[in-house]
C-alpha cells in the first residue's frame, strides 16, 4: 500500500523497502524531494534519537503488533553479546534506542488491548499451540484495536483459577473460537477438544462458530477442511 500526505498518519511506522528495510521508527516529518514524498523517521523516541533517516513514504506503512513483535525479537538478538557478532560501538547505541522504542510500544498496546478499548464487537476464543504463543499475543492486541474482545489464556486465568473450568467458560461465550493451525497445534489435545466443542454448537445452530486460521502447513484437521481458513502463511497483514 502506498501512502500520500493526505493520509499518512504521523507516529510510528515501519519501514517495508531499502536499506531501513524492517526497522521501526517514528515519523516526525515529511519533504518534497522531486516528484516523490519523504518521510523523516527517527529510530526512537523524540529528543532521543541521534539522528533521522529520510525515506520515501511509499517505503512506510503502520506497524501491526505481530511487525513490533518480530522486531524487538530481532533487536534483542542483534543486541546479545554471545553472538558471533553482535552490534558494536554507535550501531549498538542506535539499536539500544531502537530496542528501548519498539518496547515501549508494545507494552502500551499490551495494556490498551486490555483494559482501554471499548469491546463492542465479537468475543474471539484463540486455541492455539504454547508454541504460537508471540503469534498469537500479537493477533489478540490487534483484534483488540478493532474493537473485539479477545480470550486469551494468559490475560484471563489468573493465579489459582480452575484451568479446565475458566476455558469452558471461555469456550460458552465465545461467539467465535478461532483456531491457530500450525504443525504444533495439530499434534495438541487441548487445542482440539477446544475446536471441537464448539464445532458441534455449529452443527446444531448452523451457524458459524469455528474459524481456521492457517499459520504454517500443516495437517489441517478432517472436520475443518471444509472450511475456508484465514491464510497468515505469507503475510499477517493481509491475513
Amino acid at each position: 500500500m502506498n501512502y500520500s500526505t493526505d493520509n499518512f498518519e504521523y507516529g510510528p511506522v515501519i519501514v517495508t523497502r531499502g536499506p531501513h528495510k524492517g526497522r521501526v521508527g517514528e515519523l516526525d516529518d515529511t519533504t518534497d524531494e522531486g516528484k516523490r514524498t519523504y518521510g523523516l523517521v527517527y529510530f526512537a523516541g523524540f529528543g532521543i534519537a541521534s539522528f533521522y533517516a529520510t525515506i520515501p513514504l511509499s517505503y512506510l506503512r503502520p506497524p501491526n503488533t505481530n511487525d513490533l513483535l518480530r522486531r524487538y525479537d530481532a533487536l534483542w538478538r542483534q543486541l546479545t553479546p554471545y553472538l558471533d557478532s553482535p552490534l558494536e560501538g554507535e550501531d549498538r547505541i542506535d539499536g539500544l534506542q531502537e530496542l528501548a522504542y519498539v518496547s515501549n510500544l508494545l507494552n502500551e498496546r499490551m495494556f490498551e488491548a486490555q483494559f482501554m478499548h471499548k469491546h463492542d464487537g465479537a468475543k474471539v476464543f484463540l486455541s492455539h499451540a504454547s508454541a504460537d504463543k508471540v503469534f498469537v499475543r500479537g493477533l489478540a492486541v490487534d483484534l483488540a484495536a478493532l474493537g473485539h474482545t479477545p480470550w486469551l489464556d494468559e490475560w484471563e486465568i489468573l493465579g489459582g483459577d480452575s484451568i479446565p473450568s475458566r476455558i469452558a467458560d471461555g469456550l460458552e461465550g465465545a461467539d467465535f473460537v478461532v483456531v491457530v493451525l500450525s504443525t504444533s497445534s495439530v499434534k495438541s489435545k487441548w487445542v482440539e477438544t477446544e475446536w471441537q466443542a464448539k464445532h458441534w454448537d455449529e452443527v446444531s445452530s448452523r451457524n458459524v462458530k469455528v474459524v481456521p486460521l492457517l499459520l504454517e502447513d500443516c495437517a489441517v484437521p478432517t472436520l475443518l477442511k471444509t472450511k475456508r481458513y484465514i491464510d497468515f502463511r505469507a503475510d499477517y497483514t493481509f491475513g
